[in-house]
């Protein structure tokens, strides 16, 4: 089959008229993960009426930074997804790796956000206001390790495709990988708002 041929066939199974199956199964992920986090913060509302056992305190400033960090990562992925669709392939690569860095980034800022928890007394299994924050944010943190995981996934496919002959060598999108791209990008998104939701939940329920 000529190269061209295959381009064809590609794009005629990877582009929908309706709702791609793959983008519906996202979106039901996401609705579930947000009721999910909706639970967790209703309940904490609920613990939180028990004066007896419930303790206000500043939230740590790295959960700040960390906010910061989310944010551009979701930005830079964006544009990655942009770079992708124009054919800049190195573009693309480079901004998809600077996004996997800030994900780290985001991870470390948690941790430190923790342990400045901890050092206000504040441990992991110390009074339950505290516990919430801990539960919530790792739980959280646990859906960004599975974004950096298919990030990093997504980086060792790109940097061999940079001599790939029936895409990249004739400057056209794999309409595949660009499928990915934006359901990757999309993931992102989501849980960069999640965060950005538990950030001011966390900050006006504890003050």
């Amino acid at each position: 089959m000529k190269e061209d041929d295959y381009i064809k066939k590609l794009k005629s199974t990877t582009e929908y008229t309706g709702v791609h199956p793959k983008r519906f199964a996202l979106w039901l992920g996401m609705a579930s993960m947000t009721m999910f986090f909706a639970a967790l913060t209703s309940a904490l509302i609920l613990k939180k009426g028990d004066y007896k056992v419930w303790e206000n305190f500043k939230l740590p400033v790295s959960f700040m930074y960390s906010t910061v960090a989310i944010v551009l990562v979701s930005v830079i992925m964006h544009f990655s997804y942009i770079a992708y669709k124009k054919a800049k392939f190195a573009a693309f690569r480079w901004l998809l790796f600077l996004g996997f860095l800030l994900g780290i980034g985001f991870l470390l800022l948690q941790y430190f956000g923790w342990a400045a928890l901890n050092s206000i007394g504040k441990p992991i299994t110390g009074n339950i206001s505290g516990q919430f924050i801990y539960l919530i944010s790792s739980l959280h943190g646990f859906h960004i390790v599975v974004g950096l995981i298919v990030t990093f996934i997504f980086l060792i496919f790109a940097f061999r495709a940079r001599k790939d002959e029936a895409f990249e060598f004739k400057n056209i999108a794999n309409p595949s990988r660009l499928l990915h791209m934006e359901l990757l990008v999309t993931f992102w998104h989501f849980i960069d708002i999640v965060w950005i939701y538990l950030y001011l939940f966390f900050y006006y329920n504890y003050i």
